[in-house]
């Protein structure tokens, strides 16, 4: 044979079968775009340096990672798929004569040409794209800039061919295989086979129901952040191994459950749908399963990332109280000496002269902050000694939280005010030692004045000690065990502006003169060795990472759930396609016994009801269990409003199931229409 003759076979083969091969074709081309718009995004240089866009390149190569592992799963999907519902076809080829290195040529021209359209397609909607995509990440970072158009480079755009067309590739040696090992009958006969009553595997109910158990006590009964991290990926892996297990026997429970049930059983539209699908729940609970991980996947995306990015401002603002504070420190035969807070003020106001702003409000400030191991008691800075727990400790003298708050506390010696943080997993300490030095606690403090939800992987401490002696003396117990690691009295100089948008433009500025001036001040001390430690830290540069980080995060979201959505829909298509040829027989054989058309819609509603929002259902409840461990882990991204996520998660869920819905009345109506 000739090999036009397999190409214009293999054209005519895509054409007939255009309900299945255009959403194959369709899912390449949008993972396709979707991969180059990702991998172009993770090395445009032009966007990983506007503001806050140095996250692109660690972020968003993760997303490539995530859509290369999803495309591949895809990929395998619908071609299996395909393949199911062309073995008939190709076994009446070789009952015709045709061999099978014949039909392998149909196979490898076939596989050719929708490579080649998912290619150029996917190719052409990603370069198309990726100038919306650079524009939304740039007003999500809030950032003004306004790039080029195109930004095509062989960096992307060959790694991105390459990879698709090894996906394609692959499936066409499997497929090969996979017929080279069936003969004829199998071919022709492959559409009807394992349509039996399923057993109930009780071994496998039970690792399913044990499975689902423990990631949902996981997830609620984990109370620290740090623990959070460690078993999120344990408890999402309990919870898939579960669903799976659940769904592949645990639905064919509920259906025999249902046969059992007469009143609800002997019923002609229950009859028909729990029969249709008790003995083909075998390959629909895969599918089923599927659909409710993509689901999960999607809410969890959405709600995470929008309350993150929609919390920006919170999280601001319950860190940074003040606009900026500013700490300069500078070495003096190896011992860092601060310079004043006076000293500072002056500088800054030098340099905010000259851009023309006034400082409305200024405030010395203070504290130490270090880290200590704890059994609760007995504070250690031993570096090398891991038992207990890592503490983070804060401490002001008893005059600087007057200053502060304008509340005096009477405490002499050793005493200490404590303010014990609400997330702590320990008690406050009555009484404490750090090495040989005894502290008692003896007053507890519902509020402390400085920031301190900073670090949400330990337990936080609030002290407040008699007087500067004290402080001292804390801070040379701590360098004695930190050495080098040592953390130092910060002697920070606070600052608002009277017009914080104009600080906010000329921020960059006004710092460069701070710092210029701050070096000359150090190299004119003649004790200064010229090393020195500059601390200027700023709501605008906090801003400015938020933004950076969330709305990255944002982007990678929304983009990999309007991914998961589409598989969702993609394998609900497909699973409703099956089910209306396999069904299509049964249906019209009831018709023709004198079931009326009302009636058979009914069994065909009834049967797609009865498990379609299954997984929906399923999702919310998965979702509503990893609601305490997402809390944990939202805190160590300092989002801590947990009623700004629950509402984040209620519309999520709430438009999910709208999009979801819709995508039930689309494809039941194709089921419908293959039906009849």
């Amino acid at each position: 044979m000739k090999t036009g003759f397999y190409s214009r076979l293999a054209w005519t083969n895509i054409r007939k079968n255009a309900r299945l091969y255009i959403p194959n074709i369709l899912t390449g081309i949008g993972l396709t775009a979707v991969f180059y718009i990702l991998l172009t995004l993770s090395m445009d240089n032009r966007l990983s340096e506007v503001r806050g866009g140095n996250y692109l390149p660690t972020i968003m190569p993760l997303g490539v990672v995530i859509l290369g592992i999803l495309s591949c799963i895809l990929i395998f999907y619908t071609n299996s798929f395909l393949m199911k519902q062309r073995k008939q076809e190709f076994g009446l080829y070789n009952v015709l004569g045709m061999e099978k290195r014949h039909i392998g040529k149909i196979l490898l021209w076939e596989t050719l040409l929708s490579c080649t359209f998912v290619l150029v397609g996917g190719l052409l909607a990603g370069i198309l794209l990726y100038k919306l995509c650079a524009l939304l990440i740039c007003r999500i970072l809030a950032v003004n800039s306004i790039l080029g158009f195109y930004h095509l480079s062989p960096k992307t755009l060959i790694p991105t061919a390459v990879f698709i067309f090894l996906l394609y590739f692959v499936t066409y040696v499997y497929n090969r295989i996979s017929i080279a090992r069936l003969n004829p009958v199998e071919l022709l006969q492959s559409r009807h086979t394992g349509e039996k009553e399923p057993r109930v595997k009780w071994l496998l109910l039970l690792i399913g129901v044990v499975s689902l158990i423990a990631g949902y006590y996981i997830s609620i009964t984990t109370k620290e952040p740090l623990k959070a991290i460690e078993l999120f990926f344990v408890a999402v892996l309990l919870v898939i191994v579960g669903t799976y297990c659940l769904f592949i026997t645990g639905s064919t429970a509920l259906l025999k459950l249902l046969k059992r049930n007469e009143k609800f059983y002997y019923q002609k539209k229950h009859m028909i749908a729990v029969s249709g699908l008790l003995y083909r729940m075998k390959q629909n609970a895969v599918g089923l399963a599927s659909i409710t991980i993509l689901a999960t996947m999607v809410l969890v995306m959405v709600s995470t990332t929008v309350s993150m990015y929609a919390g920006i401002n919170d999280t601001i603002e319950e860190q940074y109280p003040h606009q900026m504070s500013l700490y300069a420190a500078y070495d003096v035969n190896n011992e860092m000496v601060s310079i004043s807070p006076d000293q500072l003020l002056s500088m800054i106001q030098e340099a905010s002269e000259k851009e023309n702003l006034t400082i409305s409000w200024h405030q010395t400030r203070q504290y130490l902050s270090c880290a200590f191991r704890t059994d609760g008691t007995l504070f250690w800075s031993d570096r090398t000694k891991e038992d207990g727990f890592l503490c983070q400790c804060w401490f002001i003298t008893a005059d600087q939280y007057q200053t502060m708050t304008g509340e005096s506390l009477s405490l002499s010696g050793n005493e200490v005010a404590v303010y014990c943080h609400p997330d702590n997993a320990s008690p406050k300490p009555e009484s404490f030692s750090i090495d040989d030095c005894s502290f008692v606690s003896v007053l507890e403090l519902t509020e402390y004045p400085l920031p301190i939800n900073q670090n949400p992987l330990s337990d936080i401490l609030g002290f407040v000690v008699s007087e500067e002696t004290v402080l001292h003396q804390i801070d040379q117990l701590q360098k004695k065990g930190y050495q080098g690691y040592a953390s130092t009295i910060s002697n920070e100089l606070l600052i608002d502006f009277e017009n914080e948008e104009a600080a906010a433009l000329a921020y960059e500025s006004m710092i460069s003169d701070f710092s210029m001036q701050v070096r000359q001040y150090i190299d004119s001390q003649p004790d200064s060795s010229g090393a020195c430690g500059t601390g200027i830290d700023s709501k605008w540069d906090a801003l400015d990472n938020l933004y950076g980080m969330y709305g990255t995060l944002l982007f990678l979201g929304i983009l990999l759930s309007i991914v998961f959505l589409f598989a969702t829909a993609l394998i609900i298509y497909y699973k409703q396609i099956s089910e209306g040829y396999e069904d299509r027989n049964r249906f019209q054989i009831l018709q023709k016994v004198g079931m009326r058309a009302d009636e058979v819609k009914g069994a065909i509603h009834s049967q797609i009801l009865l498990v379609f929002f299954l997984p929906l259902f399923t999702a919310a409840l998965h979702v509503f269990f990893a609601f305490p461990i997402l809390t944990k882990l939202l805190k160590i991204l300092f989002q801590p409003n947990q009623i700004l996520f629950m509402g984040c998660t209620i519309g999520s869920l709430g438009v999910f199931a709208v999009i979801y819905t819709l995508i039930y009345s689309i494809t039941a109506r194709i089921y419908y229409q293959i039906v009849k």
